[in-house]
């Protein structure tokens, strides 16, 4: 697929170019896109840029500086029909010359039936043999004559809180999905939580919507909870000023790495660090099958090493 059209666009001008980019979720997979945003719009300053994205990532999107045009995908329901030709009837009116499929899934791989042959479709390439998100999306991008990725920032969305120095972040929160095997046990949190309280560093706790960490906030009520209370770009204005955060596979911990905060990463046998964790020299990572038997100790020995 890249070998047949990288040549194409070698020899085009990018002002020529009328380019739909799908990246549609979750909060972790579009702050990874980021640096494939950035990419195209430096190798293609001069094309039209459009991006197909879901609500929440509208305004992230924006801010971001690299798109002419943000389209909403509701993910509207088979049944819900209005919604359905609405999105159609916006996606073939644009005209799009090339579509870049960044979500890879199977709702975004029908959308290729509406548009015509003519149209470029960059597909979207197996994780089986480029896990990493990073690497897909080199691979991916080859098609388009880029032939590099950014370090992942995104320091310039920060906005700051005044936190009292020096603080660390904790992230217990992550997906429900498989049974909370992402997740380290909220109790060694609280544990780590004091544990940092002994060092003289004071616990940030972190969390999106509807998370709650009743176990942290009864143990260590001295704890700063800012669960819930963060946008975005404070979370990646708290990591700026942070000594390093702690946390599990979760999209805020990708929103801290972005900000340039050492990061020590929990994962589990779920997902590895190999798919999906930030790459860069303050970004470090424990792998178990099962978390639940991660000890304290272990944690704590590996933020000595590697973060403070």
């Amino acid at each position: 697929m890249v070998n047949d059209v990288v040549h194409h666009y070698d020899e085009r001008s990018s002002a020529d170019l009328n380019i739909l980019v799908i990246k549609l979720g979750a909060l972790g997979d579009f702050v990874q896109a980021t640096t494939a945003f950035a990419a195209l719009k430096a190798y293609h300053p001069n094309a039209q840029l459009t991006l197909l994205t879901t609500a929440p990532y509208v305004d992230f999107a924006r801010r971001l500086g690299f798109f002419d045009h943000i389209l909403i995908d509701s993910r509207p329901k088979w049944y819900q029909w209005t919604q359905i030709r609405s999105l159609i009837k916006t996606l073939r009116s644009r005209s799009f010359d090339t579509v870049i499929d960044l979500q890879g899934v199977d709702r975004t791989r029908l959308y290729k039936r509406l548009f015509p042959r003519s149209t470029v479709w960059v597909d979207h390439p197996s994780s089986g043999n480029l896990p990493h998100p990073q690497d897909r999306f080199r691979y991916q991008l080859k098609a388009m004559a880029v032939h590099d990725l950014p370090t992942l920032d995104l320091g310039m969305l920060a906005e700051p809180l005044t936190v009292s120095n020096p603080y660390a972040l904790l992230i217990p929160g992550a997906s429900n999905a498989h049974g909370g095997r992402k997740k380290w046990p909220e109790e060694n949190y609280a544990s780590l939580a004091k544990y940092l309280l002994g060092q003289g560093i004071q616990p940030v706790i972190i969390g999106g919507p509807g998370e709650s960490f009743p176990i942290i906030t009864q143990q260590v009520p001295v704890a700063l909870n800012l669960v819930g209370q963060t946008s975005f770009y404070q979370v990646i204005g708290l990591a700026q000023q942070a000594l390093f955060a702690v946390g599990n596979d979760t999209g805020p911990m990708l929103l801290a790495a972005s900000g340039g905060c050492p990061t020590l990463t929990l994962y589990s046998s779920v997902n590895p660090a190999a798919i999906g964790g930030a790459k860069g020299p303050k970004n470090f990572a424990i792998e178990m099958t099962d978390l639940k038997v991660l000890s304290l100790e272990t944690v704590i020995e590996k933020t000595h090493a590697d973060l403070i």
